[in-house]
């Protein structure tokens, strides 16, 4: 399968990866060490919510990588190629030299936004690892000894100095890479050009809608989710032109 083909479907797929973890993730209230609090932790919907999660960040990297291959393989946007039919040969070469440059530079900032979304999502991947094992095997204690007081150590595994720092700047890196994608797309030409800013806009929210409530989150999720199928659209489209 060539890059025109799985890279719109690994866009759509992420989108809907990253929709489902709040959809399927249960949504108790955390502020009290309750049985209902150890079982959404110690629940199927909690462990698949979170590897829906993870998938969404797995599959960000090699969908990027498939745009910058058609970037780099469709080259300048049609609308963006000359000057017009009633331009002078002189303006129709500039324009195309300008065309040219901007879908070069288009290339370069895609690479970029490959690199820091790879890094980016393999930093942020760790954590959700030790949010849906270690809170499981903690609640599946919690249960199995009727003892609630062990949902205590749920917030110090989540706090840990380490692991905080390692999920911040891998959702840092993940609002770059967002934004990079965002320039990426203008750069490149085409219509729409704004199609990845609904994206970018996305990852720069992943952090902060962390501390929202349920809807909040969902709603989060919808407009990530949007954002990669718009962008698989514009994909769909340059890799007509390849």
């Amino acid at each position: 399968m060539t890059a025109t083909r799985w890279t719109p479907a690994a866009f759509v797929a992420a989108g809907l990866a990253f929709l489902l973890f709040p959809l399927l993730r249960p949504w108790p209230d955390e502020s009290v060490a309750t049985a209902d609090l150890a079982t959404a932790f110690a629940s199927d919907r909690w462990v698949l919510a979170h590897l829906c999660g993870i998938l969404g960040l797995a599959l960000l990297a090699p969908a990027l990588l498939g745009l910058r291959t058609i970037l780099a393989q469709a080259g300048p946007a049609d609308d963006d190629a000359g000057a017009g039919p009633g331009a002078g040969a002189g303006a129709n070469a500039a324009a195309g030299a300008g065309a040219r440059a901007g879908s070069r530079a288009g290339v370069g900032t895609a690479t970029w936004a490959l690199i820091t979304a790879w890094v980016g999502a393999g930093c942020a991947a760790l954590y959700f690892g030790a949010e849906i094992f270690g809170l499981r095997t903690l609640a599946e204690a919690a249960l199995r000894e009727n003892d609630l007081g062990l949902l205590a150590h749920a917030e110090v595994l989540r706090m840990q100095p380490g692991a905080i720092a390692l999920f911040g700047a891998g959702l840092f890196l993940l609002a770059v890479a967002g934004v990079l994608v965002a320039v990426a797309l203008w750069r490149a030409g085409g219509r729409p050009r704004w199609a990845g800013v609904p994206l970018a806009i996305g990852l720069v929210l992943v952090l902060p809608q962390f501390f929202g409530g349920p809807g909040l989150r969902i709603t989060h999720g919808f407009l990530v989710a949007a954002g990669c199928v718009l962008v698989a659209v514009a994909a769909r489209s340059r890799a007509g032109r390849v």
